[in-house]
């Protein structure tokens, strides 16, 4: 019995010390995970949002000439072609027959204006200005309806970019507000391009770059996406001057004020100068919006622009 006893404990001994072997070799290895490390190493936007961003500063830099050429036909600074461009077109336009054409017309119409007295004169060269500034403006309108048919392709291929970009965004979990937010603002420009107004296009195509931030914040980037939004409140007072709507300006100029409080921070140490600058700027910014000052509120602006122009070049130096 005592040899039997013995060898059953040396038997359940091993097969206890067996048992724990196969346990440790079963269970699994702890190897240090990937997934930490990936999260913490912040990538470059990818190329599809950068495309999306060239698409939209297209569009808007577009509309931007369009609307500052129509201001100037309305406020009487439209270049005369008759005077000069013109003439010196139909001079090259069909060789000299056109040329001698012209000169026979101009002759023609100095005879009619000798036989005619001051009054009559002073009456027939109005109405010939008057004729020169409906050419002008049935051109300029012409050119523009043109303008407009390309920037509704521009706003097609804008789609196109914005769909590409989609599932980036999602895979780098951005926001579905954002995302709404975007593809609303998106479908907007879409209806407004529609009506053919540089204004009102202006306003909406605006709006992207106080959305377009949201997406960048979920890469590296060598600039904070706040100076975008700044960009953005700067941009919708200037538009909002125009028409004198100093109450759309308030809520905007707060919102302003709240994006540069929180970009100051973010920017570099050796930006201090040109963020003095900013803050000094702003504050004649928010002056003029007081003042009703639409002038120099449109001259603030640009100052504004501008430094932040500077301080986007200081941070990739």
């Amino acid at each position: 019995m005592n040899k039997r006893s013995f060898l059953y404990k040396v038997i359940t001994i091993f097969l206890i010390i067996a048992t724990l072997g196969n346990l440790a070799s079963c269970s699994p290895k702890l190897k240090p995970s990937p997934k930490a490390t990936e999260e913490s190493e912040e990538k470059d936007p990818p190329k599809e949002l950068e495309e999306l961003k060239k698409s939209i500063d297209k569009i808007e830099k577009a509309l931007m000439s369009m609307h500052e050429e129509k201001k100037k036909a309305q406020q009487g600074i439209i270049p005369s072609q008759s005077s000069g461009g013109q003439g010196q077109q139909n001079q090259k336009g069909e060789g000299g027959q056109d040329k001698e054409g012209q000169q026979e017309k101009s002759n023609s119409q100095e005879q009619i204006q000798i036989q005619m007295n001051p009054e009559e004169l002073a009456e027939y060269k109005n109405q010939q200005e008057k004729v020169k500034l409906q050419e002008e403006l049935a051109k300029k309108e012409k050119e523009t309806l043109e303008k407009f048919e390309d920037l509704k392709k521009d706003v097609l291929e804008l789609h196109e970019k914005w769909n590409s970009y989609e599932p980036k965004a999602v895979t780098a979990l951005a926001p579905q507000k954002s995302m709404e937010d975007f593809e609303n603002a998106l479908n907007n420009l879409t209806d407004t391009i529609q009506i053919k107004d540089e204004y009102i296009n202006l306003l909406s195509v605006n709006l992207l770059y106080k959305i377009l931030p949201d997406f960048y914040e979920l890469y590296k980037t060598k600039e904070p996406p706040d100076l975008n939004r700044l960009r953005y409140g700067i941009k919708k007072i200037k538009l909002v001057a125009e028409k004198d709507d100093y109450n759309s300006m308030k809520p905007t100029l707060e919102y302003l004020i709240n994006v540069w409080s929180v970009a100051r921070p973010k920017l570099k140490k050796d930006s201090m100068s040109l963020m003095n600058k900013f803050e000094f700027a702003l504050n004649d910014f928010k002056k003029s919006i007081e003042d009703k000052n639409k002038v120099i509120i449109d001259a603030k602006a640009e100052v504004l622009i501008k430094i932040i122009d500077e301080i986007v070049q200081s941070s990739k130096d």
